[in-house]
C-alpha cells in the first residue's frame, strides 16, 4: 500500500513539474495577447519589386529623387537611429520587439521573426532567423515601403500603392489613396497599457476626428507642391505631388536638419494671437491655429515652455515669470496623465499674470517646444552602460548631438506705444542651432 502510494506521488510531481514546465513553454499567438492590434506585428515580409529590386528608400531613390531626398531629413527616417528612442529601448524594462515594430515596421528590417510570446508574455518573445532580413533597410526606419508597398494576396508579389493614376511606372501600381491616409493612425493613433509602468498614449488621431474637419494628417506634414514625381531626365509631367519631410513639432532629430524645417514646410502650430498689459495685469493669448490636433500631441512628454521677462530702458532683465502647456504624467509606481493643459484645435489659452509696479517698458514673451527635459537627458546619459557602441557614445555626448527643444515663438511688446514686433522664423531656428552643446 505504502509503494502504491509512493509510486502515484512520484506520478503527480513529474507530471506535475512537465505540466508546468509546458504551460510555462508554450507558444501563445500575438494576436491572442494583442487582438486587433496593427502595432503588434510588423508588415509582412516584402518580396523584390519589379523594375526597383529590394523595397528599400535608397532603391526608390534612384527614381523618386527629390521626395527621397526630403524623406532623408525626416523624422521617419531617423526613427531607429534616433538618440532617444535607443536610450529608452535599452532599458531592461523596454519590450523592444513592439516598440520596434513602428520604428522599423517591415519585417525585412528585422534580423528575427516573432512566432509567439511564450506563455503570452510579451517580455519572452519566440524569435527565429529571418531569412529575409536586410540590414541596408534596417538602418532606414520608417522606409517607404511602409506605406507605399504590399504584398498582392493572389499574385505573392509586390506592388505599390499610390495616391494618385495616370502614369506607367516600371512597378506594379495599385491607386488606393484612403490606405494611404489611414496608414498615419496604425502608429500615431495607438494608446495600451502593458502594465502599471508600461504605457504608450498616442492620440493624435482621435483628436484630429474630434474637429470634425476635412483636413487629414498629410494637408498639414506633407504641404502640396507642384513637380514631377521623378527626376527630371525622365521627362514626366509636372502633377500635384506632396512633400516628404513629415515635419512635425520643429524639434528636429540632429542639430544638422534644422535648416531643412521650414523648407519643408513648418510652421508652429499655436500663434501669439493677443498681448493685452493694462495697469493691473498682463494676458497673453495664444491660439492653437495651425494644427487640427491638440497642441503638444504625440509624446506626452512634449510641451511648451511660455517665458515673459520684462524690461527695464536699458534692456536689462528686472521682472520675469514662466509656465507651461502641456501633460503631466507621474510614471512610477503607476503610469497615469495627472494634468492636461494642452490646447485643442481652435482654441485659445490665456496666460494672466499680475502686472508688476517695477519700471518695465517692454515686455519679451518666448514659447520653446520641449521635447526632451535636461533633467532627462542627464539621466540618459549616467545609464549610457545598458547601451552599445555606436549609441552609448552618442548618449553619453546627447546635449551636442540632439535637440532637446526649439524656439518657435517671440514677441517684444513695448508699454509705452503698445506695439509688438514678431522674430521671424527663421531667425529663431538660427539660433536653436546655435545653442547646441547647452
Amino acid at each position: 500500500m505504502k509503494r502504491n502510494l509512493l509510486i502515484l506521488l512520484l506520478v503527480l510531481i513529474v507530471f506535475g513539474i512537465g505540466g508546468f514546465l509546458y504551460l510555462n513553454q508554450r507558444e501563445v499567438p500575438i494576436e491572442q495577447v494583442f487582438p486587433g492590434k496593427i502595432w503588434a506585428k510588423p508588415i509582412e515580409n516584402l518580396p523584390d519589386l519589379k523594375g526597383v529590386g529590394a523595397p528599400t528608400a535608397k532603391n526608390c531613390g534612384n527614381c523618386h529623387t527629390e521626395i527621397y531626398e526630403e524623406w532623408q531629413r525626416s523624422t521617419h527616417a531617423n526613427a531607429l537611429t534616433d538618440i532617444q528612442f535607443q536610450s529608452e529601448l535599452a532599458k531592461p524594462s523596454s519590450p523592444k520587439w513592439i516598440c520596434l515594430n513602428c520604428h522599423i515596421p517591415v519585417q525585412n528590417q528585422r534580423e528575427t521573426i516573432i512566432t509567439g510570446l511564450r506563455n503570452g508574455d510579451y517580455f519572452r518573445p519566440i524569435e527565429i532567423p529571418n531569412p529575409n532580413f536586410n540590414p541596408d533597410m534596417k538602418e532606414e526606419g520608417v522606409t517607404c515601403a511602409t506605406c507605399h508597398v504590399r504584398v498582392d494576396s493572389q499574385t505573392k508579389e509586390s506592388y505599390v500603392i499610390g495616391g494618385t493614376g495616370g502614369t506607367s511606372p516600371p512597378h506594379p501600381i495599385k491607386i488606393d489613396r484612403n490606405q494611404l491616409l489611414k496608414r498615419c493612425y496604425d502608429c500615431h493613433n495607438e494608446t495600451y497599457t502593458l502594465n502599471e509602468s508600461l504605457v504608450c498614449s498616442f492620440q493624435t488621431g482621435t483628436e484630429l476626428q474630434a474637429t470634425h474637419s476635412k483636413q487629414t494628417c498629410s494637408s498639414c506634414h506633407q504641404p502640396e507642391v507642384r513637380r514631377s514625381f521623378v527626376k527630371a531626365s525622365l521627362n514626366k509631367q509636372i502633377r500635384t505631388s506632396h512633400k516628404h519631410g513629415f515635419i512635425g513639432g520643429g524639434v528636429p532629430k540632429r542639430f544638422d536638419l534644422y535648416p531643412d524645417q521650414i523648407r519643408l514646410g513648418y510652421k508652429p502650430g499655436i500663434v501669439l494671437s493677443r498681448w493685452k498689459v493694462d495697469n493691473n495685469t498682463i494676458e497673453v493669448h495664444i491660439k492653437n491655429t495651425n494644427a487640427d490636433h491638440h497642441v503638444t500631441t504625440g509624446d506626452p512628454e512634449r510641451f511648451y515652455r511660455l517665458s515673459i521677462v520684462g524690461l527695464d530702458k536699458n534692456g536689462n532683465s528686472i521682472f520675469q515669470s514662466e509656465s507651461t502647456i502641456g501633460q503631466e504624467w507621474t510614471w512610477s509606481p503607476q503610469a497615469k496623465k495627472v494634468n492636461d493643459t494642452r490646447i485643442p484645435s481652435g482654441k485659445v489659452y490665456v496666460w494672466a499674470l499680475k502686472q508688476t509696479e517695477l519700471p518695465v517698458v517692454s515686455y519679451l514673451f518666448q514659447a520653446t517646444h520641449v521635447r526632451l527635459k535636461n533633467v532627462t537627458s542627464d539621466y540618459m546619459s549616467q545609464s549610457s552602460g545598458y547601451l552599445t557602441s555606436p549609441y552609448k557614445e552618442k548618449v553619453e555626448k546627447i546635449k551636442e548631438l540632439y535637440p532637446h527643444s526649439s524656439l518657435v515663438i517671440e514677441s517684444l511688446y513695448q508699454v509705452k506705444t503698445k506695439s509688438r514686433k514678431d522674430t521671424p522664423l527663421e531667425e529663431l531656428f538660427k539660433r536653436n542651432v546655435e545653442k547646441k552643446g547647452e
